[in-house]
């Protein structure tokens, strides 16, 4: 309980960066190895990857040994990102910024033609059909997001657009079908998810690329507030 009470000390010092870590804390399906003022070292079995925050070099090589044989490391210091990398022979994914709400409230329901809920598994080859990047997280990942909790829009009876959540609980997979967009579905999904995961107790937080132009604006039009510093996936060769 003191290592996991020091651990939400240093993370909460920075939530809006840390919210992930903080997420599967919570949920109680981290492996919390270290808790201190200079950093912070978790085992996610969910993600089955490894999320650190590293104040310094010192706190840095105390990690390292962890790592070794890594396939997911999620870093959150742009300082030894490349190290990191190099040392673990890991894939370099775009960094990101954090995005969640922070409201004291949820979002209200942004109205629209149609009707959100929870799709069923009869739903999987629909969005596997029609994610952008079905290719890059597979039929496991998706087939796991629809078992946690993927919310459909749907317009005159037919699926206008889907979101999800991440191994790790962050907001994502958020797609509308091409003959449906420019109609605000994207902001009624993520406010939706928002609504969804607050409901459930959980953190309201995604993960946005820092070259996702429009996904950022998104983010902004919805009211999410974004993390001023970065944090980054690294991936064996492969991945995801």
């Amino acid at each position: 309980m003191e290592r996991a009470e020091a651990a939400r000390a240093y993370l909460n010092q920075n939530k809006l960066l840390y919210l992930n870590m903080l997420e599967v804390l919570r949920r109680g399906t981290a492996e919390l190895l270290y808790a201190g003022e200079d950093g912070v070292l978790l085992y996610d079995r969910e993600v089955e990857g490894w999320m650190l925050s590293a104040r310094d070099r010192g706190a840095l090589e105390r990690f390292l040994p962890h790592l070794e044989g890594s396939h997911v490391v999620v870093g959150h210091e742009m300082w030894y990102r490349d190290e990191l990398a190099r040392r673990l022979g890991l894939w370099k994914e775009t960094p990101c910024f954090q995005a969640a709400w922070l409201g004291d409230a949820p979002p209200e329901a942004p109205a629209f033609s149609g009707e959100l809920r929870l799709l069923d598994p009869e739903h999987l080859p629909l969005v596997l059909a029609n994610y952008s990047k079905a290719d890059l997280a597979g039929e496991d990942h998706v087939r796991a997001a629809i078992g946690r909790g993927m919310l459909g829009a749907f317009v005159d009876g037919a699926l206008a657009g889907f979101v999800g959540f991440h191994d790790e609980g962050s907001i994502g997979l958020l797609e509308v079908l091409p003959a449906f967009r420019r109609r605000g579905l994207g902001e009624v999904l993520l406010l939706g998810a928002v609504r969804l995961a607050l409901s459930r107790g959980q953190y309201a937080f995604g993960q946005v690329l820092i070259d996702n132009e429009p996904s950022l604006a998104l983010q902004k039009k919805a009211g999410m507030i974004l993390s001023q510093d970065m944090l980054y996936w690294l991936f064996q060769a492969g991945q995801p």
